[in-house]
C-alpha cells in the first residue's frame, strides 16, 4: 500500500518540478502524443515477453538458432519497466501532464502518485470502467466496491515504483535463477499495469 509519507514526498516533489519547470501540467499539446507513448509500452511489454520466451525456452532457443546458455533476464525486467513508464507517460499525457528531465523516472513516479492516487483520479477512472463491465448478476456494495477499486489503484502505483527502483539497483552479478524470478514478476506486474492503463485511456 502506498504510505502517507511517500503521498506527502510526492505532494512536495510535484510542487518543486513544477516550479524547476521539469513538470508541465495543463500542457493539451501533449495529448497528441498519447498513441505514440502506449504503442511505445506495448512495443516494449512485447520485447519482454520475446526476450522471456527466449531465455526460458530452449525450443525457441532452437528455433530462432542462439546458444543453449543464451539468457537475457535483466532486458526482460528493462523491458517491463519501460513498457510501465510508457504507459504511465500516456496516462499523464491523457491529463496534459508532461515530466521531463534527467530524473524524468522519479518525476513521472512522483506525478502518478500526486495526480492519481491522492485524489483518488484513477481509482475513479478504474470505477467507471469496472462498472460498465460489471456482471449484471454480481451484487457489491458501494463502499466495499470503491475500496477494491482504491486497493487495485494503489498495488498498480506500488508496482510502478517498485520496477522502477528495481531497475536502478539491479546486481549484474545476479545468479540466472534469481534473475529469472526477477523477470517473471517484472513481465506480469507490467502485464497487469499497462491493461489497465489501456483500459483506461480507451474510456
Amino acid at each position: 500500500m502506498m504510505t502517507d509519507d511517500r503521498i506527502r514526498e510526492a505532494d512536495h516533489n510535484v510542487r518543486q518540478y513544477i516550479v524547476d519547470g521539469i513538470l508541465r501540467v495543463k500542457d493539451d499539446t501533449v495529448k497528441k502524443f498519447v498513441r505514440f507513448f502506449m504503442d511505445n509500452a506495448e512495443s516494449s511489454l512485447e520485447t519482454a515477453a520475446l526476450l522471456y520466451a527466449v531465455s526460458d525456452d530452449k525450443v525457441v532457443k532452437d528455433t530462432l538458432k542462439v546458444g543453449s546458455e543464451f539468457e537475457s533476464y535483466l532486458w526482460v525486467i528493462a523491458s517491463s519497466y519501460y513498457s510501465m513508464f510508457y504507459a504511465a507517460t500516456a496516462l499523464l499525457a491523457s491529463e496534459g501532464i508532461k515530466a521531463r528531465g534527467q530524473i524524468v523516472h522519479k518525476v513521472t513516479a512522483d506525478a502518478l502518485i500526486h495526480f492519481f492516487i491522492k485524489n483518488r483520479k484513477l481509482a475513479k477512472l478504474l470505477e467507471e470502467y469496472d462498472e460498465a463491465k460489471n456482471v449484471a448478476g454480481e451484487l457489491i456494495g458501494r463502499e466495499e466496491f470503491m475500496k477494491r477499486i482504491e486497493k487495485k489503484t494503489d498495488e498498480l502505483i506500488v508496482a510502478f515504483e517498485s520496477e522502477r527502483r528495481k531497475r536502478t539497483r539491479f546486481q549484474y552479478d545476479t545468479g540466472i535463477l534469481i534473475k529469472k524470478g526477477y523477470a517473471s514478476t517484472s513481465l506480469a506486474r507490467a502485464k497487469q499495469f499497462v491493461e489497465e492503463i489501456r483500459k483506461i485511456l480507451a474510456r
